[in-house]
Formats: structure tokens, C-alpha cells, sequence
């Protein structure tokens, strides 16, 4: 199946403050691809690149949506694609959300901004609502988001995205601020809509639990670069990198005894100024060998997967 976002060799960066370094990454539609890591590995930097919302930002490399780079288009023409091709839902709704404006407004305004009349675009805005869960779609139109618990002003976020029917959905840990049971809730919801409308997914999170019920494939990144890149199964029957072994291992599991430590990963993760020469994890890699620290491994294919990894 042809990949509906192709992204190549992205690299962002912050002054002269290299932030992502060379990322690849594909998306089909109605595939989701769960992007983890570390906080600070550079996934919310990525998905922000991807839609180019800092100014100040230098991205490079190519973003492929159908036949257009986004890297090269204007900002005027980013305004086009953005909420309408490519939509994003943020972590924290509470704050996503602007508390002085009705709810029905914020869903609607996607489509005001595109010429869609008034009416129309409340009509649209109570049907998107209802699709996703909102009793009484069409009055609480006029309610205002404090009205609205954490998981359905979630549900608000996701229906502001997805009321122009975008080909991707850019999810930044979306269920972050959520309990356990809304966010398993929240979640299905993506995924039902992806599967109904072929949108592909792209889910920022570091929780591994979200994405073993999730995902169609995992991508890990670390300081900046994709190091594995699997099947979600592939990925939790074992995966090929230190780092990503790491990261499962630190993971709880029902069938470990409530006595057994978890695993943890030594030392902390290497912030963009200070990126080690070699493979950036090989200071906290206990299969490191000389050569990780003089010399970056590339990402090779293993089976229907990449990792990046001397040892390998």
C-alpha cells in the first residue's frame, strides 16, 4: 500500500541545537504507528515539524503528503493543509482549548476558516460530537469546556481534528491528563475512525502499555534518531535494540511477581547538546563495545523491521 505521509531524513533544529537528526518514517492509511521514547528523545518535536508550526524552528530533510513536500511549501500554503489533510490533537485538552468560547464554535471553526457557512459547519460540528460519544450532541453545542470532564473535552479535541477529514492524525500523548479507563475509551475511538475513514495515525506517547493495545507498528526514537522500527508484535515478542529492550523490560507486567524489581535503564537520557560521539546510547548500553562510541550505527532491515545497532 502506497504511504500517505513519507518522511525523509527530517531533521529539526533550534538555533545551531540539532533536535531531530535524519528521522524516516512512513504512514498507510488506516495504520497507526505508535512513535516512543524517552522524554526529550524529540517525538513532540517531530510531530511538531511535521506540521511546521514554529516559526523558529529550521526543518529539513522531506515531508512527503501524497505528492507534496511540505518542507517547501509556503506558509500560506501550510495554512491550506493543515486541519484539513493534516490534523493534530494535543496532550492536555484543558488547555488546547480556549475556556472563553463555546464548544461548538471551536469544533466548527476548521470549517468557518474554509468557507463553510455558519450552519452548516454547527450541523457538522453536533454530527462529529455524536460520532464520538457526546450525549446530546447538538445542545451542548452552547456549553463552554468546563462544562465538559477531562475525557470528553478529549473527545472535542479529536472532533475539531477530524471534522475536515484529514488523510493523517498527528496524536500527541492524547491521553496523557486521562484516567486509565477514558483513555482506553478515547483511544478506541481513534482507532474506529481511523479503520472507518483510513486515517493514518501517528501516536506520540513513552507509554508502552497504550501501544501494545494500539498500534500497527512502533518506531523508537532516541536523542533525536530512530533506532528500531517494528511490528507491534515483532516489537513486544522482542525487540533488537538495547534501548528498546530497556524500555519493555521497565514496563510492569501481570506475569512478573509483585516482588520482582523492574529493570531499569542506567543513567539518564542524552539531552541534544551533549550527544556522545558514536552511537548516542552506548553510554548506557550494557552491550556496548568499543566501536559504539567511535562510530554511529545506521539503520539496517532485519526481517520486516530497522534497528540501528553494531551488535546486531
Amino acid at each position: 500500500m502506497t504511504a500517505v505521509l513519507r518522511v525523509e531524513n527530517l531533521t529539526v533544529d533550534v538555533g545551531n541545537l540539532r533536535i531531530v537528526d535524519g528521522l524516516d518514517l512512513e504512514l498507510r492509511a488506516g495504520e497507526r504507528v505508535a512513535l516512543v521514547g524517552e522524554s526529550g528523545s524529540g517525538k513532540s518535536m517531530t510531530a511538531r515539524a511535521l506540521l511546521r508550526l514554529d516559526p523558529s524552528v529550521t526543518v529539513g530533510g522531506q515531508v512527503w503528503l501524497g505528492d507534496r513536500d511540505l518542507v517547501t511549501l509556503s506558509e500560506k500554503q501550510m495554512q491550506r493543509v493543515r486541519g484539513t489533510e493534516l490534523a493534530m490533537v494535543f496532550q492536555d485538552p484543558s488547555t488546547a482549548l480556549n475556556p472563553l468560547r463555546r464548544v461548538g464554535d471551536q469544533v466548527a471553526e476548521p470549517l468557518r476558516i474554509r468557507g463553510v457557512s455558519r450552519r452548516d459547519a454547527r450541523r457538522r460540528a453536533a454530527e462529529m460530537l455524536d460520532r464520538l460519544g457526546v450525549p446530546r450532541a447538538a445542545e451542548r453545542l452552547n456549553a463552554y469546556p468546563h462544562e465538559f470532564s477531562g475525557g470528553m473535552r478529549q473527545r472535542v479535541m479529536l472532533a475539531a481534528a477530524l471534522i475536515t477529514g484529514p488523510r493523517v492524525l498527528i496524536a500527541d500523548e492524547p491521553t496523557t491528563a486521562l484516567d486509565v479507563r477514558v483513555q482506553e475509551k478515547v483511544l478506541a475511538l481513534i482507532e474506529q475512525l481511523a479503520a472507518e475513514d483510513g486515517i493514518a495515525v501517528l501516536l506520540i506517547t513513552h507509554d508502552l502499555g497504550i501501544v501494545a493495545g494500539f498500534a500497527d507498528r512502533v518506531a523508537v526514537m532516541y536523542a533525536g534518531r530512530k533506532v528500531e522500527e517494528n511490528s507491534v508484535e515483532t516489537f513486544f515478542a522482542g525487540p533488537s535494540h538495547p534501548y528498546g529492550r530497556g524500555l519493555l523490560n521497565s514496563v510492569p507486567r501481570v506475569d512478573r511477581a509483585l516482588t520482582e524489581r523492574l529493570d531499569t535503564i542506567p543513567g539518564t537520557a542524552v539531552k541534544p547538546s551533549a550527544r556522545p560521539p558514536g552511537c548516542s546510547f552506548h553510554p548506557r548500553c550494557s552491550a556496548a563495545v568499543s566501536r559504539c562510541s567511535a562510530e554511529a550505527p545506521v539503520l539496517v532491515t532485519i526481517g520486516s523491521g530497522q534497528v540501528a545497532c553494531h551488535e546486531v
